[in-house]
C-alpha cells in the first residue's frame, strides 16, 4: 500500500534531511565560533572551511540513516521507534564522519564543534521527520497519490484498521466506506466513515462505489464468511488485503511464509537466525575476548578485594533462564554475605540491600560485579547485548501476570540491553522493562547492538537503579 508514496517519501526524506543537517552544521559553527568561546589557534574557524567538508558530513549522515532503515517506508513506524532509529543513525553518521575528518584532514577541526554537532544533529533530524510527516499529510489531504479503500467489517478489528490507515500518511490510503459483516446490526457510519452495505450485497456495493483496495477485517468468530467474501472479491479488479484477528494472542517477529502453496503466518519466531546468528556470535566471541584482555588486571584486583574483605568464594554462581527458557549458571563477583538467602529464599534486589557487603554495594552500584559474565558470553550462555536473564523462580511468577514475559527468551540473555541503558534496572517497573525488552527483540539488528554497546559505558555504569 505504500508504493504510490514510496518515491515521494524517499525524495522528500532525503531533501529534508539534507536541509536540516546543513542547518544543524551551520548552527554548530555559530555556537562554537560566534558566541565568544575560546578556541585553539591552529584550528580552522572560517565558515568556508567547514562548508568544504559539509558534503562529507551529509554523505555520512545519509548512509547511516539508510543503514538503520530510515529510508524504508514501513507504514507502521511509531514515533518512538523512529526517534530511536534517528539517534542510532546520527551516532553512526558522527562516528563515520569523525575518523576521516579528525585524523586525515589537512586542517584540524574543532573538537568542541564536533561534540556540539553530536547532540544537535539528532534534533535536526527529528525536526526533518516532523516536517516530512506534516508534508505527507498535507499531500494526502489534497488527494495526491492517495489510493481509495473499503473495509469489510465494522467491529474492533475493522476500526483498528481504520485508525492505522488514517494515522499514517506514508500509507497513502483513504477509507471511503465500510461494508458491514453483520446483517442484523448494520449502522449508517462508523467513526465518521459511512457504511455502504453488508457482505450479502458486497459485489453490488463495490461495483457501484469502486475502490483500489479492499481490507477484509472480520473477527475470528465470523471466519465462516471469509470464503464467500474472497470469492466475491475475486470477481472484482481490486487489491485485496486480509487482516487476521489475533485478539489476545501475543506476537513476536510476525512473518508470512508458504507451505505447499498455503500461506503460513508465523506469530512467534526467533529474530536472530542463520547468518545473523553467526555474525552476532562472532561479535560476542571477539568482544568478550577483547574485554577480558582490557579488564583482566582490574578483575584480578577485584577478585583479591572480594576475598580479603569477606569470607567466602570470590565468584557467585546463580541459575538464570536463558535462550529458549533453558537454565544456565551465571557468574558474578560475590557481593553478598555467604548464605544470605538461606532463611529468606529468593529475594528481589533492592536499594541499600542489607545482605550486601560494603565492597559488594560498591560493585553493584558500578556494575563491576557483572564483569565475570564475560566468561558466560565467551562460552555461549549469554550475549554481550540482550534482555537481562532472570532467575527461574521469578520468571514463573512474572509469567502469571505478564504472559508475554517468556518472549524475551527468544534471544540470548545479555550483559547489557536496551532496557538497561534506558534506566530500567533493579526495582523498576517490570511491565515497562518488558516493553523495552520486546522492542529490542522485535527490532533487533547488528546496528542496534552496536548502538547499545556504544552507550553502555556512557550511561550503564551511572544508573541510580543499579543495586
Amino acid at each position: 500500500m505504500a508504493k504510490p508514496h514510496r518515491h515521494a517519501y524517499l525524495t522528500l526524506a532525503v531533501v529534508f534531511d539534507v536541509v536540516l543537517v546543513t542547518a544543524a552544521w551551520l548552527l554548530c559553527w555559530v555556537m562554537r565560533f560566534r558566541t565568544g568561546l575560546p578556541h585553539a589557534g591552529d584550528a580552522s574557524t572560517r565558515l568556508g572551511e567547514f562548508l568544504k567538508i559539509l558534503p562529507m558530513v551529509l554523505l555520512c549522515d545519509l548512509f547511516a540513516l539508510g543503514f538503520v532503515g530510515l529510508y524504508r517506508p514501513t507504514g507502521t513506524r511509531s514515533l518512538f521507534r523512529e526517534r530511536m532509529q534517528i539517534v542510532k543513525g546520527a551516532v553512526f553518521g558522527w562516528l563515520w564522519m569523525f575518523a576521516p575528518l579528525y585524523y586525515y584532514s589537512a586542517n584540524p577541526y574543532s573538537r568542541v564543534m564536533l561534540s556540539i554537532f553530536f547532540f544537535v544533529n539528532p534534533l535536526g533530524l527529528m525536526t526533518s521527520r516532523a516536517i516530512l510527516r506534516w508534508t505527507l499529510r498535507a499531500l494526502s489531504r489534497r488527494g495526491w497519490g492517495v489510493r481509495s479503500a473499503a473495509i469489510i467489517g465494522t467491529g474492533r478489528l475493522a476500526q483498528k484498521a481504520l485508525h492505522g490507515l488514517q494515522s499514517d500518511p506514508i500509507m497513502g490510503v483513504r477509507v471511503e466506506y465500510f461494508v458491514s459483516d453483520d446483517e442484523e446490526k448494520s449502522r449508517e457510519q462508523v467513526r465518521g466513515v459511512p457504511v455502504a452495505g453488508s457482505v450479502s450485497s458486497l459485489l453490488q456495493v463495490v461495483r457501484e462505489r469502486p475502490v483500489d483496495t479492499v481490507f477484509v477485517a472480520i473477527p475470528a468468530g465470523k471466519s465462516e464468511q471469509l470464503d464467500g467474501i474472497l470469492n466475491d472479491l475475486a470477481k472484482l479488479p481490486v487489491t485485496v488485503a486480509v487482516i487476521p484477528d489475533f485478539k489476545g494472542v501475543v506476537t513476536l517477529n510476525t512473518s508470512v511464509d508458504e507451505l505447499d502453496g498455503l500461506p503460513v503466518i508465523r506469530l512467534v519466531d526467533a529474530p536472530i537466525q542463520g547468518w545473523h546468528a553467526l555474525v552476532k556470535r562472532a561479535m560476542d566471541i571477539v568482544g568478550s575476548l577483547v574485554l577480558l584482555v582490557i579488564f583482566g588486571i582490574p578483575m584480578l584486583v577485584l577478585a583479591l578485594l572480594v576475598k580479603l574483605t569477606s569470607p567466602g568464594p570470590v565468584l557467585f554462581r546463580q541459575t538464570r533462564m536463558g535462550l529458549g527458557g533453558k537454565p544456565f549458571t551465571m557468574l558474578k563477583f560475590r557481593s553478598m554475605r555467604v548464605g544470605a538467602e538461606d532463611e529468606t529464599g529468593p529475594v528481589w534486589a533492592r536499594s541499600n540491600d542489607p545482605r550486601c557487603t560494603r565492597l559488594g554495594a560498591f560493585l553493584r552500584r558500578t556494575s563491576l560485579d557483572e564483569l565475570p559474565q564475560l566468561m558466560n558470553v565467551l562460552r555461549g550462555d549469554m550475549s554481550l547485548v540482550g534482555p537481562r536473564p532472570e532467575r527461574p523462580h521469578f520468571v514463573r511468577e512474572f509469567v502469571d501476570t505478564l504472559p508475554a514475559y517468556m518472549l524475551r527468551h527468544n534471544v540470548k540473555a545479555g550483559m547489557t540491553g536496551w532496557a538497561q541503558i534506558s534506566g530500567l534496572r533493579g526495582d523498576t517497573s517490570l511491565k515497562k522493562r518488558l516493553q523495552y525488552d520486546l522492542y529490542y527483540v522485535n527490532n533487533w539488528s547488528l546496528s542496534f547492538d552496536v548502538f547499545i554497546l556504544f552507550l553502555t559505558p556512557i550511561v550503564g555504569f551511572k544508573d541510580k537503579n543499579a543495586h
